[in-house]
């Protein structure tokens, strides 16, 4: 166990940086808070470069700590300017980024593809909901939300750790599915666009949503079957985390 005393100290310099999407970008490491997401990055046998723990935490000794990993111990007033939540339990780890830049998908797989959605919490949310419905992968397009910042994390609660996460899949790259032999499936409006339930989803899927002001691209939709979800009240459109659980659960249904 290391003691970490002073906010002038570079480990924990480093470790705070990690707020930063380039600083995560360009060292590959990213972290999770709480309990729950440190348990779930190692059961998932995530690799864990380092554990951070509050006084008051270590206190309880309740955790079981990984062997090899460098486990450090900070105040409590120095531990909370290293968390993004408002109400910190007390840990917090450096995970190294999964490389996933070759990753293709599979025939057999399901996946969905989110391009430039915005907002954290629906990429959380769109992460969760895919996993609960078995589908292999989320492939997020340039622009995206940083899939590895703390909000995205939270809001996966944990599933964030059990499906394959694709940054930057190119428009090209999503083309290349298509002459592989999948079936896009966008929510989306054209003058060819029918019921969601009506389109066939047995065959090898990736399901595209949009971003959340403007939908699915122009240059996306053009590979797609366009499908839409009946809005019989007043509201304008769904929510993008919404949205993409009935199309992802329409697969399901289809399938069993």
């Amino acid at each position: 166990m290391i003691e970490i005393t002073s906010a002038s100290n570079n480990k924990y310099k480093y470790i705070k940086s990690l707020a930063q999407k380039k600083i995560r970008q360009k060292n590959g490491e990213y972290t999770v808070e709480g309990i729950k997401s440190v348990s779930d990055a190692l059961t998932a046998g995530k690799k864990l470069t380092g554990v951070c723990v509050s006084d008051k935490f270590f206190e309880n000794e309740f955790f079981v700590y990984p062997d090899n990993v460098p486990l450090y111990k900070l105040p409590e007033d120095i531990f909370v300017k290293i968390c993004d939540t408002k109400t910190p339990q007390g840990i917090m780890a450096v995970v190294k980024t999964d490389d996933m830049s070759n990753a293709m998908p599979k025939l057999m797989e399901s996946y969905i593809y989110c391009d430039c959605v915005s907002d954290p919490g629906n990429l959380g949310t769109i992460i969760r909901t895919a996993d609960a419905a078995g589908f292999k992968g989320v492939f997020l397009s340039e622009g995206c939300a940083d899939a590895y910042s703390p909000k995205t994390v939270r809001a996966s609660m944990g599933s964030f750790f059990h499906i394959d996460i694709v940054t930057d899949f190119s428009c090209e790259k999503l083309k290349a599915c298509k002459k592989q032999g999948f079936s896009i499936f966008a929510g989306a409006l054209d003058e060819n666009t029918v019921d969601y339930r009506c389109v066939d989803m047995t065959v090898p899927t990736i399901i595209a949503v949009g971003n959340e002001a403007n939908g699915v691209s122009s240059e996306v939709r053009e590979l797609c079957r366009c499908v839409k979800i009946p809005i019989l009240g007043k509201a304008e459109s769904l929510n993008v985390g919404v949205a993409a659980a009935l199309l992802m659960y329409e697969l399901v249904r289809q399938r069993t």
